[in-house]
């Protein structure tokens, strides 16, 4: 284990209202109203072993879908592209992508695992209908603003994260301090395995999975050698 619908109302959501926010799928609609032929695909471009942590998704947009290029060819480079895709680098895949792929129109979302409201059980899911905003907003098709699911992410990705930093954190000096004590942490490690998933390194787990360790430190009896 190393150290190492509209709501009229704002609260819990930054102090904007989000009826002032167009929904993805309001987008969605005008699009294929000026578009019949157009078509959408997002796709994840983040690497499974951080499925419990995090997710990244890029979604293309063809107004005609007889000019969207996904080959076999173009698909196997794509895939290859996006096991270099980082939280830094991803605009830049992502526009890689889109022109590989001849899209009218690109997008990249990313949404942290086991946060609160959509993320909580649904990131992948939430991530991949962001990506899918962004992209019908780069095509011109908002309402000179955010996406109202953006709009909810801002409020509390931010505090999901701090949570997560606060988390590793606090689970860090513990096992600094059961070092000092001679603890086994090689022992405590399986202890930990035992009551989440298989791990090496702490950014491995989801916010829920972090909580149950430190839960699990804190509470119990250390384990010594």
């Amino acid at each position: 284990m190393s150290y190492g619908n509209n709501n009229k109302g704002n609260a819990g959501n930054g102090g904007f209202d989000l009826a002032n926010y167009e929904t993805v799928k309001q987008r969605k609609v005008r699009l294929r109203k000026d578009y019949p032929n157009s078509i959408i695909h997002p796709m994840t471009i983040s690497g499974i072993g951080y499925a419990n942590n995090f997710v990244m998704h890029v979604a293309m947009v063809w107004k005609e879908k007889t000019e969207m290029s996904l080959t076999p060819e173009v698909v196997a480079a794509i895939s290859d592209l996006a096991k270099s895709a980082t939280h830094d680098n991803a605009g830049i895949v992502a526009t890689t992508i889109a022109i590989m792929t001849r899209a009218d129109s690109v997008g990249h979302s990313l949404s942290l695992a086991g946060g609160p409201k959509a993320d909580k059980n649904a990131w992948v899911e939430n991530s991949e209908e962001s990506a899918v905003g962004r992209a019908l907003d780069n095509l011109g098709y908002h309402s000179g603003s955010c996406s109202q699911e953006e709009m909810i992410k801002v409020g509390y990705t931010e505090a999901t994260q701090q949570q997560r930093v606060r988390l590793e954190n606090e689970i860090n000096g513990i096992l600094m301090d059961l070092a000092a004590r001679q603890v086994n942490l090689v022992q405590l490690h399986q202890e930990c395995i035992r009551r989440t998933r298989p791990f090496q390194q702490l950014h491995e787990l989801s916010v829920d999975e972090l909580t149950t360790i430190q839960n699990f430190l804190t509470s119990n009896q250390p384990i010594t050698a």
